[in-house]
């Protein structure tokens, strides 16, 4: 069953089934289409040539993004409202699943994707003819606890802490993190793994000393739940690296085929996608009154998220420099054995 909802200008239409697989889709309101269930868009992707086959590459006509559910997605939202491409209806869709979402993008039912960098860069490492085109998240994630006296990460010699799984964004930055403050992440901290969704009831119970949560839930876990953040993600890193707290978070993918049939697309979407993206951050009260309701959270709770959610997205050089930066620097706390990433990974307009 699908429920149809209008928010603001755009719509927005919420598949009422397993959570694993709900997604909801964002499109300009004057633009009207159907979302249909995932299991049979896939069974249709893989029955019928990718859709979307435009007599000129680049006008789509249709361009279709898959984005988290997060506050990295408010900038699409927007591009999904104003429809800033000429000719091109940009529709925004969010997704649970990483695997389930790229799936679509290698099938052909989606033209971009929006996920974690390092998700990205692992699937191009094993073999998928992925690229990535632009990086719009550098900080996102804040470690939250009950006691306001663990001062930074030094502070966290013999507590213990929940991340998502191993060898996960945070699992790998936070071992960087540690070792940069002197510890040792197997011996002088306790570290658990588990879904966001485990970890807070754990902590609340005291089973924890802290957990890494990501935007806008380590903003829910202080503002609802009584919790203190102790430090920002983009703060540490930025302590330990010496830089300016940039880490690449969320990105843009495509695949490379794809890619190069619409670089002129890719250009002007990566423009106004930084346009929006500043726009997001500046003026954080209008978006969230704006796409609260998209995201099912609060408007003061999404304001407070956007202002700690680092966006940016860097002109295509230096978005390449800083990414091969930050797989450098992260590279020895990855799992397996580590290739380079190549250059055919990054979208060249």
């Amino acid at each position: 069953m699908l429920v149809p909802a209008r928010e603001n200008g755009y719509v927005c239409r919420m598949e009422s089934r397993p959570a694993a697989l709900r997604r909801a889709v964002f499109t300009s309101s004057s633009h009207r289409r159907t979302a249909f269930p995932l299991a049979a868009v896939l069974l249709a992707a893989a029955l019928v040539p990718a859709s979307a086959s435009p007599a000129k590459p680049e006008q789509p006509g249709i361009l279709k993004i898959l984005v988290p559910p997060s506050t990295a997605a408010v900038p699409f939202l927007v591009l999904a409202e104003e429809d800033p491409l000429a000719g091109i209806d940009i529709q925004v869709e969010t997704f649970l699943v990483h695997a389930q979402a790229l799936a679509l993008l290698l099938r052909g039912d989606a033209d971009l994707l929006y996920t974690g960098t390092s998700q990205g860069w692992e699937n191009r490492l094993g073999g998928s003819p992925i690229v990535i085109v632009a990086t719009g998240v550098w900080g996102t994630s804040s470690l939250v606890g009950k006691d306001a006296s663990i001062a930074g990460v030094a502070g966290l010699k013999g507590k213990r802490i929940a991340l998502p799984f191993p060898g996960s964004p945070l699992d790998f930055q936070t071992r960087y993190l540690l070792e940069r403050a002197g510890l040792d992440p197997d011996r002088d901290v306790e570290i658990s793994y588990g879904a966001f969704t485990q970890s807070l009831p754990r902590l609340l119970a005291g089973q924890l000393d802290a957990a890494a949560l990501p935007e806008p839930q380590a903003t829910t876990a202080v503002r609802d739940k009584g919790l203190v953040r102790l430090f920002r993600y983009a703060d540490a890193w930025a302590a330990a690296s010496g830089g300016d707290g940039r880490s690449p978070q969320v990105s843009l993918f495509a695949m490379s085929a794809w890619a190069a049939a619409h670089p002129a697309t890719l250009r002007l979407l990566v423009a106004a996608w930084r346009q929006a993206s500043e726009k997001s951050a500046a003026k954080s009260a209008e978006s969230a009154a704006r796409y609260a309701g998209a995201l099912s959270v609060d408007a003061a709770l999404l304001e407070e998220a956007l202002g700690n959610t680092l966006f940016a997205v860097p002109a295509f050089a230096d978005h390449k420099a800083r990414v091969l930066a930050y797989y450098g620097e992260v590279a020895p706390y990855l799992t397996g054995e580590r290739e380079p990433l190549d250059d055919a990974f990054f979208f060249a307009p």
